[in-house]
């Protein structure tokens, strides 16, 4: 049994694997809690779940908020003597990616990179709804040839809202009529197919550019809702992220 964390900039998302993913959670991140906060959330969860934390064989976990990371790591410690894998630069070169600037990409991409290449051995293209909207390309050696970084869909709809007077409260889901009759399905409307437009033109661009062939893989939270309307997307991979730290922890500990 592994438990795996990704701190994101908007969720803390924690699984348990065995055989497969057993639990997946989700709490708010909040970077100036405390160690005592983010325990006692985790500790009701396992205990919920009838987890015992001593059968927990190792941990693994990464952060795009650096605020974070100790706190993380000393929980992690607490919950039992089984290792700690922290997927940051430190042990990139353990990992079978070529990372030309390892200082500035973020570790959600490389736990993508090194998941998606692990299953499917081919040029890829990830496509994460995350916080942000990120393209990463990794060729079937394993290099990361760049990344491409957008607003997140969430983050231009809250933008939107934010700056202009008596807008209403707008979910994430596309109305059945593309030309919006009130101003929910306008909003709706115009971020929504905005953005397939970009993902698709994306996908074309870098196509294009390297006269490639590649398995386009789309992951993160808002995924299931706007792949259906994007016909080049191969495979949809919820837990992209986790499944890559999950690999990456492997991989250091027997390298250890």
């Amino acid at each position: 049994m592994v438990l795996v964390c990704d701190i994101g900039n908007t969720n803390v998302v924690l699984g348990i694997f065995d055989r497969t993913w057993r639990n997946i959670w989700r709490i708010e991140t909040l970077k100036n809690e405390s160690v005592l906060h983010y325990s006692i959330i985790v500790n009701e969860y396992l205990w919920e779940a009838g987890i015992d934390p001593a059968e927990i064989e190792y941990k693994s976990f990464s952060t795009v908020v650096p605020e974070l990371k100790e706190p993380f790591i000393e929980l992690l410690q607490t919950l039992n003597p089984s290792p700690v894998v922290v997927l940051d630069r430190n042990i990139y070169n353990k990992l079978p990616l070529v990372i030309v600037n390892p200082t500035e990409i973020g570790t959600d991409i490389v736990s993508n990179s090194l998941a998606a290449l692990s299953k499917y051995r081919d040029n890829i293209i990830i496509i994460d709804f995350g916080t942000a909207l990120t393209f990463t390309v990794v060729d079937c050696d394993g290099e990361i040839i760049g990344v491409n970084i957008a607003p997140g869909i969430k983050i231009a709809i809250e933008n939107l809202m934010s700056r202009t007077s008596q807008l209403p409260v707008v979910e994430i889901e596309f109305p059945k009529n593309p030309i919006g009759r009130n101003t929910i399905e306008a909003i709706q409307n115009g971020v929504l197919i905005g953005y397939v437009g970009l993902i698709k033109y994306m996908i074309k661009v870098i196509k294009n550019h390297l006269d490639m062939n590649f398995t386009i893989i789309a992951t993160g939270g808002l995924s299931s809702i706007i792949y259906p309307h994007i016909g080049e997307i191969d495979h949809v991979e919820p837990n992209l992220t986790l499944d890559g730290l999950k690999i990456a922890a492997k991989i250091c500990l027997e390298k250890m």
